[in-house]
C-alpha cells in the first residue's frame, strides 16, 4: 500500500480559481433559460397602437431589454414613434426610429446577384426607476416606397421583452480571459519545480548523482525510443510488445533507496522519416530530507535479437513538485540511524 503523500506536496487552493471562468458561463446559461415575453403588434393607418401590458423588473442581475422589429415591405422607409408608458399611462420614455429596407439586384464584372438590406430593428436596454407594469405605444409616420409615394400596407411589429438581459459577447470574452489567467496561475504554482537533470543520449544506461530533497515530491520520468536497424541481423524476430526497465536509487554510501524492474509497453509511432516504438514511465517519490542520490536507469540496447535497437533514452528528474490533489507517491527508504559507541 502506498504511503500517504507529504502534506507540503499538496497545494489545493488554485483549484478554486477554476470557478473564475465558470461564473460568467453560468450567468450566460441562466440568462438563456429565463422566459421572454413576445407580442405581435399590427399598425394600420396613422393611428397609435398600444401593446399588451408587460412587467419590467429592476434588479442587480442584468437589465430589462426591449427588442422591436418591423416587417417592412421591400424598397420602403418609415419613421416610427415609440413611447414607453407606465402603469398610469404616462410616458416615461419617448423616441423616434428611422427604418428602411432595400431589395434589388447587382452586377459587376460579369457577376450578378440579389441583395436585401434593412435597418428595421430597435433595442432598448432600460433601467427603470421602479419595477412595475408598462406598455409601448407605437405610431408610424411617412411610410414611403422607393419613389417617395406613401404606402397603406399594414405593418407587423414584433416585440420581445426580457427582464434580465446580459452582454453575452462580454461574458464569453470574460470567461476566455479568466481561463487564460487560470492556466497561467496553474503553470506558476504547479510548474514551479526544480529541474535537476534532463538528459538524452543514445546509450542504454543513464546514471546521475544529484542533490535532491526540495520541499515537495521527487518526479522521475523516463522515455525511450527504438527503431528498426537498416540491416537487421539474421534470425531477428518480430518487434516485441514490451520490455523491462531497471531503476535503482542509492544514497551517498551506496545503500539502496529504491530498486525495481518495471515492465513497459512498446507503442508504435509513425514519424516523418521512419517508424519507431516508444516506451515511457513516471514515478513520484518522497524524500524525508535532502540528500545525495544516485539515479540509474537501464534498458536493453536491442530487442528481439536485433529486430529493434535503441535510438535514444531520455531521463528527466525534478524535485520540489507539488500537486493539486493527493497522489500515490513511494517513500524512499531512509538511511539507518547512526549508533553511538
Amino acid at each position: 500500500m502506498a504511503p500517504p503523500i507529504l502534506r507540503s506536496a499538496v497545494v489545493g487552493w488554485p483549484l478554486g480559481a477554476l470557478l473564475l471562468p465558470l461564473l460568467p458561463l453560468l450567468v450566460l446559461l441562466l440568462s438563456l433559460q429565463l422566459p421572454r415575453e413576445r407580442q405581435l403588434l399590427l399598425l394600420i393607418g396613422d393611428g397609435p397602437v398600444e401593446s399588451q401590458p408587460f412587467h419590467l423588473q429592476d434588479g442587480w442581475w442584468g437589465s430589462p431589454r426591449l427588442d422591436l422589429r418591423v416587417e417592412l415591405p421591400p424598397n420602403s422607409s418609415l419613421l416610427l414613434d415609440v413611447d414607453l408608458l407606465d402603469g398610469a399611462g404616462q410616458p416615461v420614455l419617448q423616441l423616434s426610429k428611422e427604418g428602411w429596407r432595400e431589395q434589388g439586384t447587382w452586377s459587376e464584372e460579369g457577376e450578378s446577384g440579389t441583395y436585401d438590406e434593412q435597418d428595421d430593428a430597435l433595442t432598448l436596454n432600460l433601467r427603470p426607476r421602479q419595477s412595475g407594469v408598462y406598455r409601448l405605444r407605437l405610431q408610424h409616420q411617412d411610410l414611403l416606397d422607393g419613389a417617395g409615394v406613401p404606402l397603406a400596407d399594414p405593418l407587423q411589429v414584433r416585440l420581445s421583452v426580457e427582464n434580465h438581459s446580459v452582454d453575452r459577447p462580454l461574458l464569453l470574452i470574460t470567461a476566455l480571459v479568466a481561463a487564460v489567467l487560470v492556466s497561467m496561475l496553474w503553470r506558476v504554482v504547479y510548474g514551479d519545480c526544480r529541474l535537476r537533470v534532463h538528459r538524452r543520449s543514445d546509450e542504454a544506461t543513464a546514471c546521475e548523482r544529484l542533490i535532491l530533497g526540495a520541499p515537495g515530491l521527487l518526479r522521475l520520468q523516463v522515455e525511450a525510443r527504438y527503431e528498426e536497424p537498416f540491416h537487421p541481423p539474421a534470425g531477428a524476430g518480430a518487434p516485441p510488445d514490451g520490455l523491462t526497465l531497471e531503476l535503482s536509487l542509492t544514497d551517498a554510501l551506496g545503500r539502496a533507496l529504491l530498486q525495481e524492474r518495471q515492465p513497459l509497453r512498446l507503442r508504435p509511432v509513425a514519424g516523418s522519416d521512419d517508424e519507431g516504438w516508444t516506451a515511457s514511465a513516471r514515478w513520484h517519490l518522497q524524500l524525508d530530507e535532502p540528500r545525495s542520490v544516485r539515479v540509474r536507469v537501464a534498458l536493453p540496447q536491442e530487442l528481439a535479437k536485433g529486430a529493434l535497437e535503441l535510438e535514444w533514452l531520455d531521463l528527466l528528474v525534478e524535485d520540489g513538485v507539488v500537486t493539486p490533489w493527493p497522489i500515490n507517491a513511494r517513500a524512499l527508504a531512509p538511511p539507518p540511524a547512526t549508533q553511538r559507541a
